[in-house]
């Protein structure tokens, strides 16, 4: 089985996870936490691998000990992204015309 980049889901080779390498498709860094067999999101540092260093750029090039290429597909990204999640964030806090009185509430004078 291989390993698929991160960003644009290309193929890469073995061989291909050295501290300059790039994914020949988008030019990301290919040794990268995003890349990793240890990267999960939810988990500290969103590293499975309790010993390593907290990496703070999970797309960049790192140095990790630990790095073990992620073999399969590309995980799916954990949060939603794009113009389809900022406009349901925006219809959530829309403001609208204020509320009149409620029935039967304070404002209600029966």
């Amino acid at each position: 089985m291989t390993t698929a980049c991160h960003r644009c889901g290309r193929e890469l080779e073995d061989n291909a996870f050295g501290r300059q390498d790039r994914c020949p498709g988008c030019e990301s860094d290919t040794r990268c936490c995003r890349n990793c067999a240890f990267e999960e999101p939810g988990y500290r540092s969103e590293c499975r691998e309790t010993q390593a260093e907290p990496i703070h750029d999970f797309e960049s090039s790192n140095s990790c000990d630990y790095f073990r290429p992620r073999r399969g597909p590309a995980r799916t990204p954990a949060r939603p992204q794009g113009p389809k999640s900022r406009s349901a964030f925006d219809a959530l806090f829309r403001k609208g015309p204020p509320a009149g009185p409620r029935r039967g509430g304070v404002d209600d004078p029966s």
